[in-house]
């Protein structure tokens, strides 16, 4: 399941995800991030994860076009959660995409709220 968080800002999108994940919904939250992106060039994502969440059916195809198609247009992608396999996927990810995407635990949410609100560069904001 998943549901949407307030961001505060038109150009940043929040999620809280868990569990399954339909793949209605899981459509959803693209087709969502496709509307920001073409509104205003480009998103920022913050997704808070608990545990593993999973897609109910397989949607690799999916995701590879959207990422073929969108991977720029995310400047930044905040990852918050309590699972060390996440960690590592999303560490390992940082260094294949091109976008600045990093993990913090739960218990730094707000700091991951304040980077992803950030709009200065990203060397900015890694410095």
């Amino acid at each position: 399941m998943y549901r949407r968080l307030d961001s505060g800002e038109d150009d940043v999108l929040g999620y809280e995800v868990e569990g399954t994940i339909p793949h209605d919904d899981f459509e959803e939250i693209l087709d969502e991030v496709r509307e920001v992106i073409r509104r205003y060039g480009a998103a920022r994502l913050l997704v808070r994860i608990h545990g593993r969440p999973s897609t109910e059916t397989p949607v690799l195809e999916e995701r590879l076009r959207f990422a073929k198609e969108h991977l720029h247009d995310i400047e930044r992608y905040a990852v918050v959660g309590d699972d060390r396999v996440i960690r590592f996927l999303t560490t390992l990810a940082d260094a294949f995409v091109d976008m600045d995407l990093r993990f913090f635990e739960l218990d730094q949410e707000e700091a991951a709220w304040a980077w992803v609100r950030d709009k200065g560069t990203p060397q900015e904001a890694s410095a």
